[in-house]
């Protein structure tokens, strides 16, 4: 008898077998992936990244130190407060750069894995887009049933252009066309100053790749706040409408009729879901100030002759305000569409006088359950991230000042 009919019922077909050979080359074919993954979830983590790049910081200033005074003749002493050493200043500039690439894939590590909780959260599956667009976003995906919004497809678009390989993509051009920005207005203003190193060593390279990954990290954070405002935009189009999962999933029964409370939820739901998304989002705007701390604090005069010309100031004036901006977009966009949700709930408190099943009261808890809501972009004012963000580099400057003054 042939063996076909063992095959799975596909009448009398063989399937073809791989030899060792194929076998081998396609799993060598997944090696670079799983390598990238593994590097990816290194990198983003900080009990793994921050040790290694300080240790990673020690070794290339000591490198660079024996380089300079050894091998090129340089007199570069190290020492840490005296004033007379360029050192301390190179490696926390050094480590800055390392700290900013770090920050790049903990940003996109924390994005993704509050989007996984969200989705799991509130059921809305995990099905590819039906638009795939790089730049910009599609029509409002309205649902074919209702005039509303459909929720879980505009979720699965937002997520869609979050990709690392898209914001990469979106964030590059913007980036390099800001360093040139910034190199032609420092240029007028007189360019900077020439780092204070005794010794023929050229250590602009590693100063510009800080700058670079720096300028890297801030877009990359702006990118994910305006795709967030791109995304509330469109959230408050119109009604949303949730998916019947989400419904099943709190327990609720799917009855969209008038007499129900599923439009009512829905709002209710908008407001705890940009709660939630923006807790991720807003903490962002903290790893370009923390940078931007730690070039501060490399300027201090204990550790060596740094200046600070008309063109470094700003520079980082614009640096500094650019991502400050993006920090308030989030929050600014949220509130707004929060009372957009309690100026259609009362509405709808009101008319619910007049169908039967409904109560103004259920509707009057929904309204203070969104109301009280002061978690992610709707947290108390001294609670923002933008105001916290603002404190570093602010702090960093009276650290600065105070240390300068404690020898004297």
């Amino acid at each position: 008898m042939h063996n076909s009919s063992m095959l799975g019922g596909m009448g009398g077909e063989h399937r073809p077998t791989r030899s060792s050979h194929e076998l081998w080359y396609h799993r060598l074919r997944r090696v670079p992936k799983v390598v990238a993954d593994l590097l990816v979830v290194a990198f983003s983590r900080s009990w793994i990244a921050v040790p290694l790049f300080a240790l990673l910081t020690c070794v290339v200033v000591d490198s660079l130190f024996h380089a300079n005074n050894d091998v090129l003749g340089g007199g570069e002493p190290f020492a840490w407060f005296d004033g007379g050493s360029a050192w301390p200043a190179i490696g926390i500039m050094i480590f800055a750069g390392l700290l900013a690439f770090h920050f790049i894939f903990k940003s996109q590590n924390d994005l993704t894995e509050n989007a996984e909780s969200l989705t799991n959260h509130f059921a809305l599956g995990y099905d590819m887009p039906d638009g795939k667009s790089w730049l910009g976003w599609e029509t409002i995906p309205w649902n074919d049933d209702t005039p509303g919004i459909d929720m879980a497809t505009l979720w699965r678009r937002y997520l869609f252009r979050g990709r690392l390989s898209r914001r990469i993509f979106r964030v590059l051009p913007m980036a390099f066309l800001y360093i040139i920005a910034v190199s032609l207005v420092s240029g007028l203003m007189g360019g900077y100053a020439r780092i204070p190193i005794r010794g023929t060593l050229i250590f602009w390279p590693f100063l510009l790749l800080t700058v670079i990954l720096f300028v890297v990290l801030t877009f990359f954070v702006i990118d994910a706040t305006m795709l967030h405002c791109g995304f509330l935009k469109q959230l408050g189009s119109a009604e949303t409408y949730w998916p019947d999962d989400t419904f099943l999933k709190f327990g609720y029964p799917v009855d969209r009729a008038p007499e129900k409370y599923a439009t009512e939820l829905s709002y209710f739901w908008d407001v705890l879901f940009i709660s939630k998304r923006t807790e991720a989002v807003g903490n962002l705007i903290y790893y370009p100030f923390i940078i931007l701390l730690c070039f501060i604090l490399a300027r201090f005069p204990g550790f060596g002759n740094w200046t600070w010309t008309p063109g470094l100031v700003v520079t980082l004036l614009m640096h500094f305000s650019l991502a400050l901006y993006a920090a308030w977009s989030v929050p600014k966009a949220a509130v707004a569409y929060r009372d957009t949700v309690v100026r259609e709930l009362s509405l709808r408190r009101r008319k619910a006088f007049m169908i039967e099943g409904k109560t103004p009261e259920a509707i009057d808890t929904m309204i203070d359950e969104v109301q009280s809501n002061h978690k992610g972009a709707f947290s108390y004012l001294w609670e923002q991230p933008a105001i916290r963000a603002l404190l570093l580099p602010s702090g960093g400057i009276g650290l600065v000042t105070l240390l300068q003054y404690l020898p004297h």
